[in-house]
């Protein structure tokens, strides 16, 4: 999970920053349909915060445009690609560890697996591991 924001924003200097902290800010967020927006919330829970929640869309490049403009923090998830946006980039942690979403393959166990199956989940496994993040955190000025 990241929080993309205008270059210009107050954010900090480092390439995380906690929930607790984020969550003061003006945040651009997907609806509670999408599970980037449920697992940040439940974060806020534990975490005892309430997200001071600016805009909500179901389209994650309206909220990209909304952060590039100024306008608040876009919550998203690692996997939107965000390099067509001139925007400051940092992870978001709970407890001091990255906020993620699990990702998984299912299969119906009432219908007969086709031997490439198994093949087919390993190859995706590696090519996951070599491209996610698509979005990376961004260096902050003076970072190398």
């Amino acid at each position: 999970m990241l929080a993309a924001c205008a270059p210009s924003f107050p954010l900090g200097k480092r390439r995380a920053i906690a929930v607790e902290r984020v969550a003061s800010f003006p945040l651009l967020m997907m609806d509670a349909q999408f599970a980037v927006r449920r697992s940040f919330d439940a974060a806020c829970r534990l975490a005892g915060v309430k997200p001071n929640i600016l805009m909500e869309s179901r389209t994650p490049h309206s909220l990209l445009a909304m952060a590039e403009a100024g306008h608040g923090v876009a919550i998203i998830p690692s996997q939107l690609q965000t390099h067509r946006y001139g925007l400051r980039i940092v992870g978001v942690t709970f407890q001091g560890r990255p906020l993620r979403e699990p990702m998984l393959i299912l299969w119906d166990k009432r219908r007969p697996q086709p031997r490439y199956v198994t093949a087919f989940c390993e190859m995706l496994a590696q090519h996951v591991k070599t491209v996610f993040p698509i979005s990376r955190p961004s260096r902050a000025p003076g970072q190398h």
